[in-house]
């Protein structure tokens, strides 16, 4: 699970698909497409404040479920 302080750079990438180097001074884009898992509930992770709810709603577009 990404800290809480991560969160926030990670969705800024997903958001505005670009990226600044360590050191940069300047943007680059990027085309990204991002395959996440789990094996937790984030619906509660997301309620109890250590993951960030527009966070989950921007990677949550196609969910899949599987039983083991």
């Amino acid at each position: 699970m990404y800290p809480i302080s991560l969160q926030p750079k990670l969705l800024r990438v997903l958001q505005e698909k670009e990226i600044e180097r360590v050191g940069g001074n300047k943007s680059l884009p990027v085309n990204v497409r991002v395959i996440t898992v789990t094996h937790r509930n984030l619906e509660e992770i997301v309620q109890n404040g250590t993951f960030r709810e527009d966070l989950y709603y921007r990677i949550n577009v196609i969910p899949l479920h599987t039983k083991l």
